[in-house]
């Protein structure tokens, strides 16, 4: 099957059109001139409507494949949620959506606490069913209208849309939460993960650039601020 041009849905469209009405024009001047027809011109009339039923087929066919390559060039292959690309689309959404509505959104960026330690230790295959559990948590925790994806590696982000900003970093918090419950038996060993978060509020004059320097910065921050606070808790032990 040749491929279409990633931006030709439209025209794919307007063929469809065209064929549509052509076959019509010819329809309605068969049959002004039912009387005179014969055989050969019926037989002409068919392979017309096949033609156009077949092309029809054609185009729709084509349109579905475009639509998967769309979908295969914004998706994780390993967890199926959302990769960079598509989820940056999602941002810039968002943003539109509050430059014209006022709408607020939340992104909340997350980090595995030492994943590098659980493929070193216990291998990749084992570092692919701890990100594969993380991405069915996050996507297990969202509303429709909100997004998940795995940006690279161990970081994961979440737009949550339509929200409270309040109520949105408190249901992140919970889904933080989660992400502790996570327990890999391999080998014998059970396996356990954390995660660091970060937030950046969308708003109107918000840009992705900023958004996502915004939540890296709160997100390290998070993070050494619970690893101090977790050395100091063992020091007072």
């Amino acid at each position: 099957m040749n491929i279409v041009p990633y931006n030709s849905e439209y025209q794919l469209e307007n063929s469809t059109f065209k064929i549509s009405e052509r076959a019509a024009e010819l329809i309605k001047k068969f049959h002004q001139s039912a009387d005179g027809l014969t055989l050969k011109n019926w037989k002409a009339l068919s392979e017309i409507l096949d033609y156009a039923a077949a092309a029809e087929q054609t185009i729709s066919d084509q349109k579905d494949y475009i639509s998967d390559l769309e979908s295969m060039s914004a998706t994780d292959m390993l967890t199926g949620l959302l990769n960079r690309h598509g989820f940056e689309s999602e941002i810039t959404h968002a943003i539109a959506r509050a430059k014209r509505y006022n709408e607020n959104s939340l992104f909340a960026f997350i980090d595995l606490d030492g994943f590098k330690k659980i493929n070193d230790t216990y291998g990749h295959n084992a570092g692919d069913i701890m990100l594969r559990q993380v991405a069915s948590i996050l996507n297990g925790s969202i509303r429709q209208t909100d997004s998940a994806s795995r940006l690279s590696g161990d970081e994961f982000g979440l737009l949550l849309t339509k929200c409270d900003i309040a109520k949105a970093k408190e249901r992140a918090g919970y889904i933080r939460h989660n992400l502790r419950k996570i327990t890999l038996f391999h080998k014998g060993t059970d396996i356990h993960t954390s995660a660091s978060m970060g937030f950046a509020v969308i708003r109107p004059d918000s840009t992705l650039e900023d958004i996502f320097e915004k939540a890296d910065k709160a997100m390290y921050k998070n993070k050494r601020t619970r690893k101090n606070t977790h050395k100091k808790y063992h020091l007072a032990e």
